[in-house]
């Protein structure tokens, strides 16, 4: 597979500007697909793949709200309708050819795919997408084909992800990691906690080895004040502060686990009466080596190739990262 230099774009934020580990200056080397939905890129919505070789951007479907398995051979959209208030769930090949579709009650706001077998997935759902009911999150692991729940898990500050043999790993609002299979009980291994922060997401690595888990200091309010990722091995041990941005809120491996994906959004901060990222911008997307730490705005960031051949910066929101 073809490999691309990615050049810092520099700058300062958040933080670890003068450690040597911290992600910033020089070139990283990366390869593989990246599946976002980055409008500002062909001005287009909906699901597009940039390879990292230097070919053109393809659109693959008119839904934004879309995800691939981490094999790459299939992609999942999700659908809400809001005045009807139920959630279109569609799995399709890579070539768009639809494999199946279902319809939930209530607004699903996010699915996981499994990396063993097509149409199992953790979906991240809530009765509704606005009022009271939004706060009420649960994660629910599906058996797509047989129409199965296989398991539920507390959502709110809460998130689970697949390991590579397909059981879950879950992290509670208490900061426990908890590991089973969707369809038996699972066993704690450990207790995560970060001084003055809750828990609100968590990405396993391919290999099942290290996670990535996001952090939040709230507001009075229950808003957000600031948002970091930190890094640990799969069983909770050796956590160390990831990102430092305050406005980072998700991350995506790579496919071999060398390095991560992250965001930096003005939106993230947010209380009762407003998002800081309303006066500020927007969003930006930034890669390091998964070795850095406290990685800050002076990471690199993907340089893809649009549909009419130019080569531009690659923005928010990714999707996923495939091979």
């Amino acid at each position: 597979m073809a490999l691309l230099h990615l050049v810092s774009c520099g700058g300062g934020g958040g933080g670890g500007g003068d450690d040597p580990d911290n992600g910033s200056g020089g070139e990283v080397t990366a390869s593989g697909l990246l599946w976002h939905d980055y409008f500002g890129l062909d001005a287009v919505n909906g699901l597009q793949v940039s390879d990292l070789s230097g070919a053109k951007t393809v659109r693959l479907s008119e839904v934004e709200t879309a995800v691939p398995t981490p094999d790459g051979q299939h992609f999942i959209t999700y659908e809400y309708d809001l005045n009807d208030d139920f959630s279109t769930v569609s799995i399709y090949t890579r070539a768009g050819q639809r494999v199946d579709a279902a319809t939930f009650d209530g607004y699903v706001r996010r699915v996981r795919p499994s990396p063993v077998q097509l149409g199992r997935m953790i979906l991240t759902w809530s009765p509704s997408a606005g009022g009271v009911d939004s706060d009420q999150v649960v994660l629910i692991a599906i058996d797509f084909n047989g129409r199965v729940t296989l398991a539920t898990y507390p959502g709110v500050q809460a998130a689970a992800d697949w390991l590579p043999d397909g059981r879950v790993l879950h992290l509670g609002a208490d900061g426990r990691l908890r590991i089973g299979t969707p369809a038996l009980p699972d066993t704690a291994v450990a207790q995560l906690s970060v001084s003055g922060r809750t828990p609100a997401g968590l990405w396993v690595d391919p290999a099942g080895q290290r996670v990535i888990t996001r952090w939040n200091v709230l507001w009075e309010d229950g808003g957000v004040r600031s948002t970091d990722l930190w890094i640990s091995a799969a069983d909770g041990s050796g956590l160390e502060q990831l990102t430092d941005t305050g406005l980072t809120s998700y991350a995506v491996w790579s496919p071999d686990g060398a390095f991560f994906a992250f965001d930096m959004d003005p939106a993230n901060g947010c209380t009762s009466t407003g998002c800081s990222g309303t006066p500020i911008g927007g969003c930006d997307l930034y890669v390091a080596p998964s070795t850095s730490r406290r990685v800050g705005a002076g990471a690199a960031s993907f340089t893809v190739t649009d549909g009419d051949g130019r080569r531009e910066a690659l923005g928010c929101d990714l999707r996923g990262w495939t091979r």
